[in-house]
């Protein structure tokens, strides 16, 4: 059966400053509530509320919610639950408009998890915005450097015709696949080490993760591996910037990721004014980060331990 169901504990849609919307589903703690503070995960480019929250072996929102963590599953604009949005949206536009929403819906002081861009999301908004309510982050695969080399760039090009559209239909292109199994090439490759998946896995994230991208999102990502830049569409730097971001983050890359190789993730460290530390998946590429075969077993845990340092544990 290659469709998943998503039933967390409460769903809800909220509208965004500039008029789009976003989605969380809710996970209460299991058994007892350990933590003050509830954590936000976000979801990559070209991914949904799956992402994160795949199935009951491959969610880390659940395992967080079983370690006594709050959790809410942010699902952005234009996607799933969301529901559509059809004008122009920018990276800058999701960093800004969609992390607030979710950060207002929850009304309290929170700690982050991202994959790939849903921790560029949380430096972003905190380099323009350092007393945002974020207490730790936790970043999967979010390079702030881009050395991709002369392949991807070349692949970039080829496709920056599609990136005056305003929506980019990844997720009707990507159901083709379903029927290998794999994602296309050269895409695949540079998304996952298919040694490390699942094969029912790498079918069902293919049919339930991925997700439509806008256009002027897939710009901006190609000029930042063109320009090697990590900047607002108005020109803010926000790698420069991130030296305001005092919480402590945790950088986990993966040691096989061609998307956000190891250097361009731990670049951050040079640049975050507070307390990094650092966690090298070996054999892990860039999406099986969340769905790997040992996933649950190896990084589920270094994330936990992580936020459970970070976290005010409710009195006893």
């Amino acid at each position: 059966m290659l469709k998943l169901v998503w039933k967390p504990d409460e769903v809800y849609r909220r509208t965004t400053a500039d008029g789009a919307t976003i989605a969380l589903g809710r996970y209460h703690a299991r058994e007892r509530r350990r933590f003050v503070q509830p954590v936000v995960l976000a979801h990559g480019l070209g991914a949904n509320r799956f992402d994160l929250d795949f199935d009951e072996r491959y969610s880390l929102a659940r395992h967080l919610a079983r370690r006594g963590f709050e959790t809410w599953v942010l699902e952005l604009r234009g996607r799933g639950h969301a529901g559509r949005h059809g004008r122009a949206t920018s990276f800058d536009d999701q960093a800004e408009h969609d992390v607030e929403a979710a950060l207002s819906a929850i009304g309290q002081r929170v700690l982050w998890v991202g994959h790939s861009k849903g921790g560029l999301a949380a430096y972003a908004h905190l380099a323009r915005h350092p007393l945002a309510p974020i207490d730790a982050i936790v970043t999967l695969g979010s390079p702030v450097a881009f050395d991709y080399g002369r392949g991807f760039k070349a692949f970039t090009s080829l496709m920056s015709p599609l990136f005056g559209l305003p929506v980019i239909p990844l997720r009707a292109a990507t159901r083709v696949a379903t029927l290998t199994g794999l994602p296309p090439e050269p895409i695949g490759s540079w998304l996952v080490n298919p040694k490390n998946l699942e094969r029912r896995v790498v079918r069902q994230a293919i049919y339930n993760v991925s997700a439509d991208v806008f256009g002027g999102v897939a710009k901006q990502f190609a000029r930042w591996a063109a320009t090697g830049r990590f900047d607002g569409n108005d020109g803010f730097d926000y790698l420069k910037n991130m030296a305001a971001i005092r919480a402590p983050v945790l950088l986990i890359a993966g040691s096989e990721d061609k998307l956000a190789t190891p250097a361009g993730v731990l670049a951050a460290q040079r640049a975050l004014g507070g307390p990094s530390f650092v966690h090298v998946a070996r054999g892990y590429g860039h999406g099986d980060l969340t769905v790997g075969l040992n996933a649950p077993e190896e990084v589920f845990p270094e994330v936990s331990a992580f936020l459970e340092r970070h976290a005010t544990v409710f009195p006893s």
